[in-house]
């Protein structure tokens, strides 16, 4: 079963912007980045490390937000067709640094060569159980970033709203927000800021198209269409609220 979710490739990326597409997220996003580069300033940041980036559209737009000016950028993807593409836009939109990009699953990752000034954890907590999070939120602290580094991280912070009601309607229940920071601050981070998301999606009628990205979320069993049209039964009509936290850490040791 891992296997063949892990080869989705090209229809997971397609599945992942169709399910974008339906809501105003990255409108969002971008407003929020607005917002919290006005506190962060990144200026002295010449590496990167993005862990689970797909292709790396809102690493690199945080960067470029936060005016990081990065010599050195190390990506860790473990779906061959999202590293592909990570690839590329590393290329086009980061011309000039130095890349590295590895097709590995974080849990079986030896870290970076030296430690990085910043780390970008984006949608990623929701495909690493609880004791791998807090071990990895340790080895970034103690290994993997410089004294005074950052890390960014950007997760659903409302296990109310209709995503999470729709991930429990299939079996998945997401860490919330709490424990993720409560997990950022255990490994000895200090929170540096934080910006609120508030999004507005339609899961009306789902499709096939959104099929690939549900199923991510599961090694364990198969998600049909009509799991996932029941699992979205109840659901208001029409546009529904969902809510993410974008925020920034920062490492003391």
């Amino acid at each position: 079963m891992e296997t063949q979710i892990v080869a989705m490739g090209e229809r997971y990326l397609k599945s992942l912007a169709a399910c974008t597409d339906r809501s105003n997220y990255w409108e969002v996003y971008v407003n929020a980045l607005s917002k919290i580069s006005t506190d962060v300033k990144l200026g002295g940041v010449r590496s990167c490390l993005a862990i689970g980036p797909n292709e790396g559209r809102t690493e690199i737009e945080f960067l470029k937000h936060c005016e990081a000016d990065i010599s050195k950028f190390i990506g860790i993807e473990p779906d061959h067709a999202s590293a592909e593409h990570l690839r590329t836009s590393l290329r086009s939109s980061l011309p000039g640094v130095e890349s590295q990009v590895f097709e590995s699953k974080i849990q079986n990752w030896e870290g970076p060569d030296e430690p990085v000034d910043l780390i970008t954890i984006f949608q990623v907590f929701y495909y690493i159980e609880a004791g791998e999070r807090r071990e990895l939120l340790k080895k970034v602290h103690d290994s993997w970033i410089v004294s005074g580094g950052y890390v960014a991280t950007l997760a659903l912070s409302d296990n109310k709203c209709a995503i999470s009601r729709i991930y429990r309607n299939l079996g998945y229940t997401e860490p919330s927000w709490e424990e993720i920071e409560a997990d950022f601050l255990k490994a000895g981070f200090t929170k540096y800021c934080e910006q609120k998301m508030h999004e507005r999606a339609d899961y009306t009628d789902p499709g096939e198209d959104l099929l690939p990205f549900f199923q991510s979320h599961f090694e364990d069993r198969i998600i049909t269409l009509a799991k996932l049209r029941e699992a979205v039964k109840g659901l208001p009509e029409g546009k529904v609220d969902e809510f993410h936290t974008l925020a920034v850490f920062k490492s003391t040791n």
